[in-house]
Formats: structure tokens, sequence, C-alpha cells
């Protein structure tokens, strides 16, 4: 058996004026879990009024402030008692005589909105279903509403006798409540406070000894339905009854009304007692703060989930205040949490808090910010090549197919940021004339715990059915020939080499949107070079090309072929030409050619002429590097002698006749 614990060393106050005054009843007193409210009933001649104080910053207690929403229904001849608060103040249970005829209580409760407290509220069933019910007390998650219940008559030494009973929160209202079990109810006890610790029960019972009339009682649930012999908390003040205990989150003091055990006294005082820490409840942890939108400020109407990480069931749970954002939470030690916080149209939030160590009741501030939008970073790009694509960006309601007006910004080629609202399942879709249009799903109303994505988006070039035909210039029959295609509208080159049929007829698919270099080269033929645009609509998608073969006294003109003013010197952008000039005899080494530079006619023939032989001997310098046969070239110099072009004091027709010639010389036979 437990036996009573001493509490004679321990430190009883009564709690100052204007709580407790001289002239007035102090009655049923209840501190908030934060200790910073207390609500009571002060009884006039005629009425009961309920009352409210708060605790001020230099730890003084305000005038108390009646209760008005209450206080009418006592000024109709209710009576009201015993009013206790939910876990932040903003809800206040009582119990309430409607029927002076019927004299039975039942339970109320009144919210505090605006700052306002509304008008009471009865219980639904089948909580009052029993015949008097009173002292009613929520427990710190809401989940379980205790209270006092009788169902007979009975009295123990003028004593109303209760047994307490519980009732658990379902989605349509409470259940049926359950008795607590032996050794809690004795047949005459009231006023249960559970702690936050979800353990520890502290109420007002008459047992034992009748002489001692109404003492305080603890007890420990050590299972879901096992309890400790409960124990007495001995204040060594028998000659008055203690009742109606509340105790703030700390666990350190217990609050409750002491009073004359002399019948029909009316010297009820609010008490504040040092519990010893045999007494007090396991240490627990407050969660507070405040959940506002991380772009306005603005509080948010949040809800807040205290899950269980291993099995996902959710323990509990908080609302933020709609006006303030301000919310708040308890932790019972022993435990590990997953705390979720979310709101409508709102980004989620979460944390781990381990409370298995938890040696002293702790309270930490933790403000919570939520996102009502995200940003979303798109990556469009091409999916053969890899590179960026220009695409329209434009962003559908999954649900009703309409366009929605989102901020889109532009990052770079291919590379957008989109602003969506939290809330909605959107449709990303990425447009381009040149490619197949794609698209994704974004849902948006589920959990988002992040405010920044990124994707990527590919998009499939469109293809086109290019046809090549090459022939024979002077016999119009195909010719087989090695085909280069070469990518020109990204600063890669895509070489592809195909071989044509004899026929001379080529069939590939090219992508839509680009510039190609197509280069023909044909062994015996001289080679043939094109820009080919598929950026235009209007483009061609057949390319004929009459091949001219190489044989004695063919002429090729070589284009692009530049030197430096005044100067044999080969300019840079000659190479290319150079370069294909130099595949040309290495696929026909049997042939030798000559090489013929030209100029225009302004300055003296024969500064013309040695210019000229200058410079055929510098395309042919530039060829025997490459690897080309010292036997294979003549180089030849002709000034201003064979203009190709008439009148040849034209500018244009100057600038044309500045070239570079090849002619075939011989074909020798293999």
């Amino acid at each position: 058996t437990i036996t009573g614990i001493n509490g004679f060393a321990q430190k009883i106050n009564l709690l100052p004026n204007p709580v407790n005054t001289e002239t007035e009843r102090t009655i049923a007193p209840y501190v908030s879990y934060d200790g910073k409210s207390i609500v009571f009933i002060r009884q006039t001649k005629k009425y009961r009024r309920m009352f409210e104080s708060k605790k001020q910053p230099d730890g003084k207690w305000s005038e108390p402030v009646p209760v008005k929403s209450v206080n009418t229904f006592d000024s109709l001849g209710w009576f009201i008692d015993a009013p206790t608060y939910n876990y932040n103040a903003t809800v206040i249970y009582f119990s309430m005589i409607e029927d002076k005829k019927d004299a039975n209580f039942n339970i109320y409760y009144t919210e505090k909105i605006n700052e306002i407290w509304s008008e009471p509220v009865k219980i639904n069933l089948p909580v009052n279903e029993y015949t008097d019910k009173t002292d009613p007390f929520i427990s710190f998650d809401g989940k379980q509403l205790y209270f006092a219940g009788r169902t007979d008559d009975k009295e123990l030494d003028d004593y109303e006798c209760y047994n307490i009973y519980v009732s658990q929160k379902t989605d349509t209202g409470w259940s049926e409540p359950k008795a607590l079990p032996e050794p809690v109810n004795s047949g005459c006890d009231r006023a249960p406070r559970m702690a936050a610790d979800g353990k520890t029960l502290y109420f007002m019972s008459v047992r034992g000894d009748k002489k001692t009339g109404i003492d305080l009682y603890y007890a420990k649930k050590i299972t879901k339905n096992a309890w400790l012999t409960p124990v007495p908390v001995d204040t060594l003040n028998n000659n008055r009854d203690e009742a109606y205990p509340s105790i703030p989150l700390s666990g350190k003091y217990l609050y409750y009304q002491q009073k004359s055990k002399k019948k029909n006294a009316k010297d009820e005082k609010a008490v504040k007692y040092l519990l010893p820490a045999e007494l007090q409840p396991e240490k627990t942890v407050r969660f507070y703060g405040y959940v506002t939108d991380l772009n306005s400020g603005k509080p948010v109407k949040a809800t807040i989930n205290i899950i269980n990480p291993n099995t996902s069931e959710i323990l509990s749970q908080v609302k933020a205040n709609e006006k303030t954002g301000k919310y708040s939470l308890f932790l019972q030690k022993g435990k590990k949490y997953r705390i979720e916080v979310f709101a409508k149209k709102y980004s989620h939030f979460f944390f781990y808090f381990n409370a298995g160590k938890l040696k002293k009741f702790e309270e930490i501030q933790k403000n919570i910010t939520l996102y009502p939008k995200v940003n979303l970073i798109l990556n469009v790009y091409d999916t053969e090549i890899y590179e960026p694509v220009p695409a329209t960006v434009s962003v559908y309601d999954k649900e009703t197919n309409k366009k929605e007006d989102v901020s889109l910004k532009k990052l770079g080629t291919g590379r957008f940021n989109l602003t969506l609202s939290i809330g909605k399942n959107y449709e990303i879709r990425a447009e381009h004339k040149h490619f197949i249009s794609n698209k994704f799903n974004l849902d948006l109303t589920g959990t988002v715990q992040f405010n920044e994505f990124e994707r990527d988006l590919e998009l499939q070039v469109k293809k086109i059915d290019y046809e090549i035909n090459l022939s024979d210039k002077e016999t119009g029959e195909g010719v087989e020939a090695l085909v280069e295609i070469t990518n020109l509208s990204t600063n890669e080159k895509i070489i592809r080499k195909v071989k044509t049929g004899k026929n001379g007829k080529l069939k590939i698919k090219l992508r839509d949107g680009t510039q190609y270099e197509i280069s023909v080269k044909p062994k015996g033929y001289a080679f043939y070079n094109t820009t080919v645009d598929l950026v235009d609509e209007n483009a061609d998608y057949t390319l004929t090309a009459e091949l001219k073969p190489l044989k004695k006294d063919t002429k090729i003109e070589l284009n692009d072929i530049n030197f430096e003013t005044n100067s044999a010197d080969l300019n840079e952008s000659s190479f290319e030409e150079l370069d294909r000039l130099v595949e040309l005899l290495k696929t026909n080494s049997n042939m030798i050619i000559e090489l013929a530079a030209h100029t225009d006619d302004v300055g003296s023939e024969a500064y013309n002429l040695k210019l000229s032989y200058r410079r055929a001997e510098s395309v042919k310098e530039y060829l025997l590097e490459k690897g080309i046969p010292e036997e294979q070239i003549i180089a030849k110099g002709y000034g201003e002698s064979k203009p190709a072009f008439l009148p040849a004091n034209t500018e244009e027709n100057r600038a044309k006749n500045r070239r570079v010639e090849l002619k075939v010389i011989e074909i020798k036979s293999i």
C-alpha cells in the first residue's frame, strides 16, 4: 500500500489580491497550463459569476474581469460551477444547472473568438445522458473529456458523491463515457485534472478517515486501464477542505481551492502549493510560437499534428490561432515525435523531437513560416543533342484545362523560373515550332515541403524527309558518292557519312529548324558543297546537284580563298576551302592539277603577275604541308591577264576576278 507523502515542508501561499479578497469568495479556481491565466467563480447574494484574471509582466494578477457571456446565463437563474481551460486558454469548460427544479449539472463550453467569449454551448450527447455531471476537464491534446458524474443520490457525511468518468473525442462528438477503474474511483471523487504528461491525475476525494473532509489526491496511470493506488497530497491543513486542483506545465506548483471544514462555510480561497518532487507529474516540453506567411508575415490558420514517427499514428492535433498565428503544443517525456504543420494552400513543415531523456520542463520557442507559392526552375532541352531549346512555356490547371496566369521569368535560353501557387495540380507545357510539344504534371495539392523545384523537360525535334539527287553533269546519270552532313545551327559539329545508291539518290531524315552544310565527295568528280537552311518554313526539302567529272582541262573555282591585302599570306578564312581541296586530291591521288592565281587590274601588270604567282605558291605550300605530293601540284600566276568577268574595271567584277582556280592537267591511269 502506498501511503500519503508528508508535505509539511512545502510552502503554501494564498494568491494575493485581487484574486483573493477579504470580502469575496474565490470558488473553484483553475490556473491555465502556461500559468498566466486564472478562471474562478464569485458568489454574490443572488448569483454566481465567472471571472478571469491575467498575470502581468511584473508577476501580479490583473483585476478580475467577468466572463459576460457565461454570466448572462446565470442571471437567468442558472447555476455555474467548476471552470477549466483547454491547453491554450482559448476555451473554458464548465458545469451549469439549467433548471433549479431539476438541479442537475450539465457540461458547457465557451470559446474565445476575437478576444470575446462566445455564448455557451452544451456538450453533445452521450456525455449529457448522465443525470448529473460536473467538473469538466479537457486533456491537453483535446482528445479526452474528464468529468465527475453520478446516477444516484449518494451522499457521504453531507458530501454529494460522484465518480470520475472519461469520454473519448470522436469524428462526430464524444464516445460513451467510462468510469475510471478502482483504485481511482472510490465512490466520492470529483474535479479530475490530468497533467500534461497524460499519466498523472490530480483530483479531490472523500475517502479514508471521513473526518478529514475533502482532500487532494495524486494517481499515476501505468497502463491504458491500470492505475497505482492514489496518494493523498498531504498539506497538513486538516482543518480545511482542499478541492479543485490545477497544475501548470512546469509541474512544480499545485493550485487549488482551500475552505474551512465548518458546515456552510463561505471562505473559499485560491492557494498555490509547492509540490514535493515525488508528487510532480512527469516532465513535458512545450513548443510555442507563431505560424506565419513567409512572404507577407501575416498569421496562417495552420493545423499541427503530433505524430509517432515509428507508426505514423497521429497522437494529438492542435491549431494555430487564425487571427494571430499563435500556437502551443506539449510533448510528453519518454517518446520521439514528428511534428507536422500544414495549412490549406500552403507548404508543409515538419521537425523531429526526442523527449526520451527530458530532465526538466522545457519551453521552446519555434516560429514557423509557411509559403503559399513555390518556384519551379524549368530546363527545356533537346533530347538528341542536350542543348537548351528557346521554347514557349505555358501553365494549365490540370483539372479544368484552363490556362493559369503565373509569373514566368526567363533565366536564359531554355531556362525558366515559374512561380506557382500551392493547392493546385498543374500541367506544364513547352512548345517550339521545330519540336514536338511535351508536358508534365506538377501536383501541389498534397504535401509540399520545399519552396523550389527543378525539372528538366525534353523536346524531340521534328524530322524532315530530305532527298539528295546526285548526277553526272555531262551524262545525267546517277553518281555514287560519300555525303558529309554537318549541323551548323549548334556550335557543335554533327557529321554523318552516308553512301548514296548507284542511282545517285539519298533519302535522309534531317532536323527541322536547323542549318546544314552538305559536302558531296564523289571519286572522279569535283567536290560539291552547299548550305541548307531548314529554319525557313519555305525551304526546299530536295537537293539536286550536277557533279562535274574530273578530266583533262576541267576547271574548278576555289571559293573563299583570301589573302591579306597586297600580300601572299593566306587568311584563316581560306583554310576550310583548302582542306576540302586536300581531301579531293587525296581521294583522287592520280590527278595532277594546276593552281592558277589571278588578280584584278589595279596596279601595274608586272606587280600583279608577281603577286599572283606568290599567291599560287602560298596555296601550294599549304597543300604540301597537308601531305599532298609536290608532283601532284603545279603553281602558276596569271596576274590580270585572264579576267573571267568583264568588263574588268568595275568593282564587282574586280572582286570576282581576284580568284584561285584549279585546272586538271592530267588523270593518270591506276
